[in-house]
């Protein structure tokens, strides 16, 4: 990675550790990282992964948005929204290594970081540190999961709307309207209804 590449992964992984990965993780650890990690950039619209392609890679966003998402039928069910300094994967195919349902979409030009799940089998063999710092990573995600399913359960759609803005106002601005229904669960004609309340 280059400089600016170094800069932004540590930005995602003091958000991860909760305090400067420069000060947590040792120059071997930092240098393993170093030589696992690529950076891809993708243009607006394409595509990392197709419904059908095993996942293979972990990925955090460095700069730009992406959407995962799944078809219902004909219809477009948008699973994750993922901005700066956050991670995604396809859970069941990244671990099982199974044909996916899903697909990953970059919603603006995106720069991303990407370590392929051998890559991170074989660093957690062989360094505790980044051992602690991947298992971290994935109970992050799984809390990330837990969290939606139980928003979808137990909390109105105007409650998710709420949640989103006070989490992430600035997807309400980068991400079309369709989508964000979509990764709410509600129809576009009742998001803009919430909207119209909102205001």
């Amino acid at each position: 990675m280059d400089l600016i590449g170094k800069e932004a992964f540590c930005k995602f992984e003091e958000k991860i550790l909760g305090e400067s990965p420069l000060k947590v993780l040792s120059p071997e650890a930092i240098g393993i990282l170093d030589s696992i990690v690529r950076v891809v950039k993708l243009s607006k619209g394409e595509y990392l992964q197709l419904e059908g392609n095993v996942s293979k890679h972990w990925g955090i966003v460095a700069e730009g948005l992406v959407r995962v998402y799944y078809m219902e039928g004909e219809e477009e069910i948008t699973e994750q929204l993922i901005r700066e300094n956050e991670d995604f994967m396809d859970y069941d195919s990244f671990l099982d290594q199974t044909p996916s349902r899903r697909f990953i979409q970059m919603i603006e030009p995106t720069t991303l970081f990407l370590i392929s799940r051998l890559e991170c089998e074989e660093a957690s063999a062989n360094n505790l540190e980044l051992r602690r710092l991947f298992r971290r990573m994935m109970e992050c995600k799984l809390l990330y999961v837990k969290r939606k399913t139980q928003q979808s359960i137990f909390k109105s759609a105007k409650e998710r709307y709420d949640d989103l803005i006070a989490r992430k106002p600035d997807l309400i601005l980068r991400v079309p309207s369709v989508y964000i229904a979509s990764f709410l669960g509600v129809t576009p004609e009742t998001l803009s209804r919430i909207r119209s309340n909102v205001k």
